[in-house]
């Protein structure tokens, strides 16, 4: 199965950190490792994997040495001629639903934060999968009244009950529903007027990824599996079950604001590419971003 990696420089805000307008792209350390093994441990496990980009995103990992990390190309054109009539700013995550429109089933949008340590093809039990549900609780997840759409957005159908589910992980075993589904998440989104989140919550960015998709489903009649769960129906939240899936998510605040995590986190990812991966970890190691964590990895256990 082909999975996409998404990474659009447009946004100078998500849902962790800024940077100053005009400011040159770049990422943490632990944020490429994160990718890195990513894209590699799909590759091993489940099958190809491909970059969807921009010109500055295609540049800042041609730095680093790692293109061929996607052996299935890298595509610096669709992101970069994306209608402008979308907000990076509020929509920071826009990028992947621009992608899926373009890929064809089945196939696999998957967060860079996110490392899938096995196979799943045994894990697919429905039309589309989610990496878990969550909980209407969240913040984000706000009425109706609270959400800003372009004129003449199709409103009809959504059951505002449904539970919302993680988009950092998501399969599409057919193309219907996938476009289905990404055409109303982009109309929602181009010439969308709103210009910016009420205080920290992004109601609009998660609600086109993580509440929309689950609505349209129901209105389709599409069933969402969750891949945290196994084939016999046992639920793999615990740390003791899961080893199937590494997902940084809120995580990152910690790694961006506490030194020793970040380090003691890369030291451990070092180590685990320079154990399977020689190869590349010697293209890291040439790196003055990473260059440090390959010396210091030895002896310490994979994350």
């Amino acid at each position: 199965m082909r999975a996409i990696h998404v990474v659009s420089t447009r946004p100078t805000t998500n849902y962790y950190v800024s940077r100053a307008k005009g400011s040159p792209y770049r990422q943490a350390d632990f944020e490429v490792l994160t990718t890195v093994l990513s894209a590699l441990e799909w590759r091993r496990h489940n099958g190809v994997v491909r970059l969807y980009t921009d010109p500055p995103g295609q540049e800042f990992y041609d730095r680093l040495g790692l293109l061929d990390l996607w052996d299935d190309g890298v595509d610096a054109r669709l992101l970069e001629s994306a209608s402008q009539t979308i907000n990076g700013g509020v929509f920071w995550s826009f990028g992947k639903i621009v992608a899926l429109r373009q890929e064809a089933a089945p196939c696999c949008v998957m967060d860079v934060d996110l490392i899938v340590w096995d196979g799943i093809r045994q894990l697919v039990t429905a039309e589309v999968m989610s990496l878990h549900e969550e909980s209407l609780g969240f913040a984000a997840y706000v009425g109706r009244d609270r959400l800003v759409a372009p004129p003449g957005f199709d409103w009809s159908g959504l059951d505002w009950s449904v539970a919302p589910c993680s988009a950092a992980l998501l399969v599409f075993t057919q193309d219907a529903f996938k476009d289905e589904y990404a055409d109303r998440a982009l109309s929602f989104m181009a010439g969308n007027p709103v210009r910016s989140e009420p205080g920290s919550v992004p109601a609009h960015p998660i609600f086109a990824e993580q509440r929309l998709l689950p609505m349209c489903a129901k209105a389709s009649g599409v069933r969402i599996g969750s891949f945290l769960r196994d084939h016999t129906g046992a639920e793999l939240w615990s740390g003791r079950k899961n080893r199937t899936f590494t997902h940084l998510w809120n995580a990152k605040s910690l790694l961006h604001d506490n030194p020793r995590e970040r380090r003691d986190l890369c030291a451990r990812y070092a180590h685990r590419v320079r154990r399977d991966y020689p190869d590349v970890a010697k293209v890291l190691a040439r790196s003055e971003l990473l260059r440090e964590h390959f010396r210091a990895g030895d002896g310490l256990r994979h994350p």
